[in-house]
């Protein structure tokens, strides 16, 4: 604590700071300064703007947020969380680094301008109490199993009691202190300190490393929910019995609470169904929530708890659901990304490494102390899991060192110490230190020891084709608002699942990490229990949040006899959110990923003119389809099923060639044996005399196109097999037509396909990746989106398709289906000798017939015509 005595001189005009006394007491600093003499004329009000509070805050408040960013992105690649940087940034704007030089005391932290920082990060506090009070749902922590909860248990256990231990150790005269010492709680606060683990930053530490859906990862996560709870509610109990008026701050501060849960909960939700109709928040209800934030803040202090208190129980109190996400989405960035980081300044202002050595405490007692800090939570943990759960020694290793991150509940805890003298500045110091160095080394030394194995078996499953008629169908459909879940619902609806093909569906809900409300989401996906699926983990539950919920309810819906649905919520960074996907791929032995269009549909059914299309999921569809571990697909939803008939759908699969297309026709066709779909598939054949090739034809770099050619030569085969199969196994079915076209180019695909106009409400086709045709090089010239494929770009962006939705399916990569594998195609490299192949140009017409091959109904019946 610094104790200010003003001194003027009416010769000085100058701030000027003067240390006339240091007192040897290890909780009290005695500062001396004069004070500032401003110019009553001119255009300055001083000759130093930077001694005022309002431009010091501005300076401090830019230098932080700099300094805080680069230290960011200079430990991201090694695991360290985001919180550990912005510690150390504190630390070295604070005495323990440029805090005490000249420049920084006349620029950057005069002393007479320290009250107004601390007071502005204490206002940030308050509102991130707040929050926290507001994210705490007892719910699914109270359905958590057993092993979260004895972990978390287990994680409070030891460090408490060490702490105490270890804060007498460190205090060589704490015999001599009286019991009406602050000093005498300083023990509480340490334990508190190191049984905590901060949840938020182990969410993006475990998305980081991409351990949330592993056992050890939802394990963590829970056990730390649980873990801060229960500190929270110590720490509110420490902090009302180590007031000076104890008997005054317990019982107002129980007054309080029994208050704010049986009279102004329901008061509050009493004046919201008044005066809120539909849950439609606007911003003036989100500013008497910020209001009352500061008014119950009040109340608790000058009941002598502490402010943050009523900050905490009035998010307590106030209903969840869409008020929550109002004032999250408003208050949230403001608050952990401007006001926080003034709060990190403050702890590191307060922390000056100087003051470690003090009292004859040598290096080796210091190490010592943090050594033992450091490994309390994590062996207490380690025996719980090993010997209680039953965990491997590498994953309940693991879980230690995860619980062990800390973060801003035990600063907020050794702070509050530090400002009621309970911690002086020696051991103030020691423990931040030993904090952030628990914090930083918990990434590193996982990226480095703790890869994720996985034991899973080789599922034989991996695409469409692969799928025999007793085996179960497992699809990934992710979903990232209530907007894409009514079409995903409809299409898992439509797959066709059947006693001897039942589908599995796991229908994943995507959402960024920012912070501690995203991060929540796990918790209920982890907490909530359902029926397990065969062959998988415990089914997970949707999120609390009012649109997670919509999401499991519409999914839930699906749930039947022959069709299985387990909703999951994968939480991560936009640009790893792939490697979630995949890995839930592998997991469950998915077989199809279908990912929503990053586009809706506009009014007119295009989608080009949308409001997202830049939408940061394009970039996570790429990505997924880039390294998928199986087939994907991209669902471009234009009111899929909401205007078809009760007796039938109308569906249509485009064939050009290539396994792409192949995969495709082997999901409209399991579609097409549902008896309320229709299927109709145009096989486009190119014209024999666009098809000859010669080597003589290219030149020296030409050598990647002439090896596509040569693999669409090797596809051939495979392409006339497989639809020779679904000829022969569909002959029977009138609800499948083949519709086979030999065309010259892309254009007349085109308007063939727009002949039947709005007739379709499904369109299905294939990416095409990898296959170079004369009937889609024209086509890809014009693509507005790559990811789709020629075909579907056009269906995506054309006119006469606007009522249809799209279903573009990709083979996964570096797969090899088992049928093509058996087909033995031989290498057809040294036949291309006599061939040529000329690149066709659109033929500009308006007016066109094409030339009709052969149309073929798979029927024995040719009154079926």
């Amino acid at each position: 604590m610094v104790l200010y005595c003003n001194e003027t001189d009416p010769n000085e005009d100058l701030f000027l700071v003067q240390p006339c006394f240091m007192s040897q007491d290890f909780n009290y600093i005695n500062l001396c300064f004069r004070k500032v003499v401003t110019h009553l004329t001119g255009i300055w009000r001083s000759e130093n703007t930077s001694s005022l509070s309002l431009p010091s805050l501005i300076t401090q408040l830019f230098v932080i947020l700099c300094v805080n960013r680069i230290l960011t992105l200079l430990v991201r690649p090694f695991h360290i969380p985001r919180i550990a940087a912005e510690i150390i940034g504190g630390i070295l704007l604070g005495p323990s680094g440029i805090g005490f030089t000249d420049f920084a005391v006349k620029h950057l932290t005069p002393f007479g301008t320290i009250m107004t920082l601390e007071n502005i990060a204490a206002l940030g506090i308050i509102y991130f109490m707040f929050m926290v009070g507001l994210e705490v749902d007892l719910k699914p922590i109270l359905k958590a199993g057993r092993k979260p909860v004895t972990t978390a248990v287990a994680g409070i256990i030891l460090p408490v009691p060490l702490g105490y231990a270890l804060h007498h150790l460190l205090l060589e005269n704490f015999a001599e202190i009286s019991r009406n010492s602050p000093n005498q709680f300083g023990p509480l606060f340490w334990g508190l300190a190191l049984a905590t683990t901060n949840f938020p930053d182990l969410a993006g530490l475990l998305a980081d490393l991409k351990l949330l859906h592993t056992d050890v990862g939802r394990t963590a996560l829970t056990s730390s929910v649980i873990s801060d709870i229960i500190c929270w509610f110590l720490f509110i109990l420490v902090m009302a019995t180590s007031s000076r008026g104890r008997i005054f701050t317990v019982t107002t501060t129980t007054i309080f609470i029994i208050f704010s849960l049986f009279a102004l909960r329901p008061a509050v939700k009493y004046l919201i169904s008044k005066y809120v109709k539909d849950e439609n928040y606007t911003q003036h209800h989100v500013m008497y929530i910020m209001a009352g934030v500061v008014l119950s803040a009040y109340i608790t202090d000058s009941c002598g708890s502490h402010s943050i208190f009523g900050a905490f129980m009035f998010g307590v109190i106030l209903p969840k659901g869409e008020l929550k996400r109002a004032v999250m989405e408003i208050m949230e960035d403001f608050v952990s990304e401007l006001l926080i980081p003034l709060f990190f300044y403050c702890i590191g202002l307060r922390t000056d490494v100087h003051w470690i050595f003090r009292r004859g405490v040598g290096l080796g007692m210091v190490s010592l102390v943090i050594f033992l800090a450091f490994s309390a939570k994590v062996i207490s943990t380690f025996i719980v899991a090993y010997f209680l759960n039953k965990m491997k020694a590498r994953d309940s290793l693991a879980l230690g060192l995860l619980l062990n991150t800390k973060g801003l509940l035990a600063l907020i805890i050794i702070s509050t110490g530090r400002d009621m003298l309970a911690l002086d500045m020696q051991t103030f110091t020691i423990l931040v230190f030993a904090l952030l160095i628990m914090t930083a080394v918990v990434g590193p030394i996982l990226s480095l020891t703790y890869s994720r194995k996985r034991s899973l078996s080789q599922y034989k499953y991996k695409t469409i084709r692969s799928i025999e008629g007793n085996s179960e169908f497992r699809i990934l459909a992710c979903v990232h608002s209530t907007r894409n879940a009514g079409g995903l619902v409809n299409l898992l609806a439509s797959s066709n699942p059947t006693k001897q093909s039942p589908i599995y569906a796991f229908a994943v809900h995507l959402v960024e990490l920012v912070g501690h409300a995203s991060a929540m989401l796990i918790v209920h996906d982890t907490c909530k229990t359902a029926e397990n699926i065969p062959g998988t983990a415990v089914v997970g539950g949707a999120a609390a949040a009012g649109k997670v919920e919509g999401i499991a309810e519409a999914f839930e819906s699906l749930e039947s006899e022959n069709l299985s649905v387990q909703p999951l919520t994968a939480v991560s960074a936009y640009n790893t959110m792939h490697e979630d996907i995949c890995s839930l791929a592998e997991d469950k032995r998915a077989t199809l990923i279908i990912l929503p269009f990053h586009v809706h549909s506009t009014a007119d059914g295009g989608g080009g003119t949308d409001s997202n299309a830049n939408s940061p999921f394009r970039a996570v569809n790429k990505n997924v389809l880039d390294n998928t571990p199986c087939s994907a697909a991209i669902f471009f939803d234009r009111g899929f099923n909401t205007r078809s008939s009760a007796l039938n759908n109308q569906f249509s699969m485009i064939f050009i060639g290539g396994r792409d297309d192949r995969e495709a026709l082997a999901y409209a066709w399991r579609m097409a044996k549902s008896p309320r779909v229709c299927l109709t598939v145009y096989r486009f054949i190119p014209n024999k005399n666009v098809v000859e090739m010669s080597p003589n034809t290219f030149g020296d770099g030409e050598d990647g196109i002439l090896n596509a050619i040569v693999d669409n030569e090797k596809e051939k085969p495979l392409d006339d097999q497989y639809i020779e199969e679904f000829k022969l196994k569909s002959k029977d079915d009138h609800s499948i037509m083949l519709i086979e076209e030999v065309v010259d180019n892309g254009e007349e695909v085109v308007r063939i396909v727009s002949t039947v106009e709005n007739k379709y409400d499904l369109y299905v086709v294939g990416r095409g990746r990898g296959i170079v045709s004369p009937l889609t090089s024209g086509l890809s010239d014009w693509s507005e989106y790559p990811e789709l494929g020629p075909l579907g770009d056009i269906l995506v962006c054309s006119s006469f398709a606007a009522e249809a939705s799209v279903l573009v399916v990709q083979h996964g990569v570096g797969l090899v289906d088992e049928q093509d594998h058996q087909a033995g195609v031989g290498q057809v490299r040294e036949e291309f000798g006599h061939m040529t192949w000329h690149p066709p140009e659109m033929n500009n017409s308006s007016t066109f017939a094409p030339f009709i091959h052969r149309r073929v109904r798979v029927t024995d019946d040719d009154d079926h015509l």
